[in-house]
């Protein structure tokens, strides 16, 4: 008997108990949340970059625009391409696409590769607050030099575009609902 009980010793001393086994399942979920919503930032960041970068070069081309022709241009409140902006669809650029008042061909900004965002430009004349901006508190221009860059998309597929605004009546980039 006292073989027995020896080596079923043995064999308990070996193995993990119940709440041993719960708190690694605890501590891998635990890893696994962290994990996830770290991907899921880096994710949107990337996504993000693309408009900051577009958005930088818009705003170098309309500086170039208005230093050959003395204006900016104003390309219109309506996003380009057609059909970009919607969360995890990619399109061409397409330089033909009109703002509204002008082709994006008038600005010499060139993109490679398909793009996540939608942009805009509107510039020039008495200041008049582009539309979807109200969220930005604006040192309203008193000349009519002025242009505001726009970039949106619907990053989250909930109806809550994230959108990024650059102009020139400031260096920084506004952003809104990014990661939300």
């Amino acid at each position: 008997m006292r073989s027995s009980a020896k080596s079923l010793r043995r064999v308990h001393r070996g193995g993990f108990t119940l709440v041993e086994l719960a708190i690694v399942v605890a501590i891998v979920g635990v890893l696994a949340v962290i994990a996830v919503v770290g991907y899921r930032k880096y994710v949107l960041s990337a996504k993000v970059s693309e408009a900051q970068n577009l958005i930088g070069a818009i705003k170098m081309a309309q500086e170039d625009h208005r230093s050959e022709r003395g204006t900016y241009a104003n390309l219109g409140a309506t996003y380009c391409p057609t059909g970009a902006g919607i969360a995890d669809r990619k399109f061409g650029w397409d330089p033909t696409c009109s703002g509204g008042n002008l082709p994006w061909t008038t600005l010499p900004v060139h993109f490679s590769g398909a793009v996540q965002f939608s942009y805009a430009t509107v510039a020039g004349g008495p200041w008049v607050e582009p539309p979807g901006t109200s969220w930005i508190a604006w040192n309203a221009p008193s000349s009519p030099m002025w242009y505001v860059v726009m970039a949106q998309c619907d990053l989250a597929a909930g109806g809550d575009s994230t959108m990024l605004v650059g102009s020139s009546l400031d260096n920084r980039i506004f952003s809104q609902n990014v990661g939300e």
